[in-house]
């Protein structure tokens, strides 16, 4: 394949080396195996629509797609000319929501390519250019982005974070459902529920020390015996420094989240009466504004617009957990935005009184803003 570069004499020889002589395989077909304890997400979707439908749309139903097949999910400037990679190299892309990085294979084995694409600001950034191909997937990734993955030969079950991920694999289920023959998080203690959570939201090292992910990890093992972290002291165990990180990991996003009213429910017990009679009343018996908090919070003269108009709830009907709860399938469970994150949804509540503008101007209008886009995250 040739090389596309502005100028190839300055780009590292073993970049161009290594970009001329990919081979470019099929699609995701390629790196599946049918092995006989894994069965796929979409099998399990034919008893579990409910929960089927709320995962399919989450962020882990969606972190690796196949570029080979659907070109479509590449949402990177691949005509930008310092690019050094084209589309064609790209096999699979990991990531769609802030960042997006791509996968390309050498040989048996895939590897990220040495740009990453910040779907937040719309740049290309360096990533790894320097090493990257010394990183295979197989060893520092595949383990948390798959179902079903075999060291020895490098095969996959299933490419994505599937319903097996948590709930181990479904062979035995399916064949005699029942609920002693599958793992439900909800049943295990509460170390072992956090762990399947934990065994890829912690950084670490197999016991071995030869991959960054806990090789043979089933849901309701003890992660402590598959993981060694690397942030862990002198002074911890395995299973301390697992915990520790683990709630280090759920602060940081839960302080940052732009979900509390949701989460706590305040937004659910104002409606009815509190809301008939005044659309912010939910908002305003926490949230005390004066004129000038009002123009600063919202950028608009006070009076011109209320709480509602920016912070609207989903109605109920249109929630994607058909059960009408937000419980772990459902997307809005993942949905956990910092304050000044850009996403989708502000571009529609600006288009109600905005309906002549698009989502380019609401894009440019909010990164404006004294809390601008926060990109690179």
């Amino acid at each position: 394949m040739t090389y596309r570069g502005p100028n190839p004499a300055m780009i590292l020889p073993a970049l161009a080396c290594l970009l001329a002589s990919f081979v470019i395989s099929g699609h995701a077909g390629d790196m599946v195996i049918k092995g006989p304890d894994f069965v796929g997400s979409d099998k399990c979707a034919t008893c579990h629509q409910v929960q089927f439908k709320g995962w399919v749309k989450t962020f882990h139903s969606t972190v690796i797609q196949d570029a080979q097949r659907d070109p479509g999910v590449i949402l990177g400037d691949l005509n930008d000319i310092d690019v050094p990679f084209t589309r064609d190299h790209v096999h699979f892309t990991i990531g769609g929501h802030w960042d997006q990085r791509y996968l390309t294979k050498i040989d048996d084995d895939y590897y990220i390519l040495p740009r990453i694409w910040s779907i937040q600001s719309k740049k290309w950034r360096p990533y790894s250019q320097y090493g990257w191909q010394k990183r295979p997937y197989s060893h520092y990734c595949v383990g948390c982005h798959s179902v079903g993955f075999n060291p020895a030969t490098k095969e996959i079950y299933e490419h994505s974070v599937g319903c097996e991920s948590c709930h181990g694999s479904g062979s035995k289920h399916v064949k005699d459902p029942s609920s002693k023959n599958i793992v439900n998080p909800v049943r295990l203690s509460e170390d072992r529920k956090e762990e399947v959570c934990a065994a890829c939201h912690v950084r670490g090292k197999d016991i071995s020390g030869e991959y960054f992910f806990p090789i043979r990890f089933k849901p309701g093992d003890d992660l402590a015996e598959f993981l060694v972290p690397l942030d862990k002291t002198e002074d911890e165990s395995n299973h301390s420094a697992i915990h520790r990180l683990w709630d280090k990991w759920k602060s940081d996003r839960e302080t940052n989240s732009r979900t509390k009213c949701e989460a706590c429910g305040i937004h659910q017990e104002a409606k009815g009466k509190a809301k008939k009679e005044n659309p912010d009343a939910a908002c305003l018996g926490c949230h005390e504004f004066d004129e000038a908090r009002v123009r600063a919070h919202t950028h608009h003269q006070a009076g011109s617009v209320n709480c509602s108009q920016c912070h609207a709830q989903k109605p109920q009907e249109k929630l994607l957990n058909e059960t009408k709860s937000g419980d772990v399938h459902s997307y809005s469970f993942f949905l956990v935005h910092s304050e000044s994150c850009w996403d989708k949804e502000i571009n529609k509540r600006c288009a109600k009184c905005h309906a002549d503008k698009g989502e380019k101007w609401a894009y440019d209008t909010f990164e404006s803003w004294k809390k601008p886009v926060e990109i690179d995250h």
